[in-house]
């Protein structure tokens, strides 16, 4: 299914982060986090190189890294994952200027960071017009609908829903009841491709939120703090459909011929009201909230 942004204007290569996600079997972003909210080492004794790799063995269909000084990081590390991936990345930042989006562009970036919360609608939009027009996907992230009212070319953006609030850097606990309730608000909307992002701790919040429609997941601390990420993924593995059936699920994805596909009866079930509750994480014990 390819991403079914408009590309008059655009390069080819705007498509690569959305294309990449919509025909994964497992459309997890796996991220590259330095510290968390609180400074606490995410990495712990694996540098970005490493953690890359590992990724791309659990099937990573792209990757995320926060270069964003809040938590650590530094346009180096952003070096640090292109040069060992051949994935579509992410990039995690304060993105204000269109000079910021180049400069990443040229380093390798296939996606970029637009928070809406704190951009103002007229800049989303320059901002939106930068990414296409360097060829990187905007990955627009949004915690209310609201904030839907700046999108200006939502056919042509990811479009995230943040469980977390950037404005306190993400430090407060996540609302994972957002996702659910934003969803049918992000789909009228026309967004090109949906995301949920922002503390998916467990495989089961994770599969929940796929269930509903989600087209992918953006998943950082979850994953730097499992304690096992074989164990984690299986864990999500046996509670997801086969990759047909989650094309199935999602409205936007036409059959082979172009007819609309009908909705998939989804293989993870929710409570009445679409949701799941926390279950026990597969990792170490917290030690603070991150970006994601």
């Amino acid at each position: 299914m390819p991403f079914p942004a408009d590309t008059a204007g655009t390069s080819p290569a705007d498509q690569r982060f959305g294309d990449a996600l919509a025909v994964a079997e497992l459309p997890v972003i796996m991220e590259v986090e330095r510290s968390g909210a609180n400074g606490a080492d995410l990495l712990q004794d694996r540098n970005a190189g490493d953690l890359v790799r590992r990724y791309e063995e659990l099937g990573a269909p792209a990757l995320s890294v926060v270069t964003g000084s809040w938590f650590g990081g530094t346009a180096r590390l952003l070096d640090e994952v292109v040069a060992e991936t051949s994935l579509p990345v992410l990039v995690k930042d304060f993105f204000t200027k269109e000079k910021q989006i180049r400069q990443v562009a040229e380093a390798g970036a296939a996606a970029v960071l637009l928070a809406a919360t704190i951009l103002p609608h007229r800049l989303m939009a320059t901002l939106v017009d930068a990414c296409l027009s360097h060829g990187v996907t905007p990955f627009v992230e949004i915690t209310s609908a609201a904030e839907l009212s700046a999108l200006t070319r939502p056919e042509a953006c990811v479009v995230a829903v943040n469980n977390k609030d950037i404005r306190t850097r993400g430090s407060t606990e996540p609302d994972l009841d957002r996702s659910h309730d934003l969803l049918p608000r992000v789909r009228a909307a026309g967004a090109g491709l949906t995301v949920g992002a922002g503390g998916i701790a467990t495989p089961e919040e994770a599969a929940a939120l796929l269930a509903v429609g989600y087209r992918g997941l953006l998943i950082g601390t979850g994953l730097l703090r499992a304690a096992d990420l074989d164990t984690w993924f299986a864990g999500l593995r046996a509670l997801l459909p086969d990759a047909e059936s989650l094309r199935q699920a999602e409205p936007h994805a036409p059959d082979p011929d172009g007819h609309p596909r009908q909705a998939a009866e989804p293989a993870v079930r929710t409570g009445a009201a679409g949701r799941t509750e926390r279950a026990p994480a597969s990792s170490a014990p917290s030690t603070g909230a991150a970006a994601v």
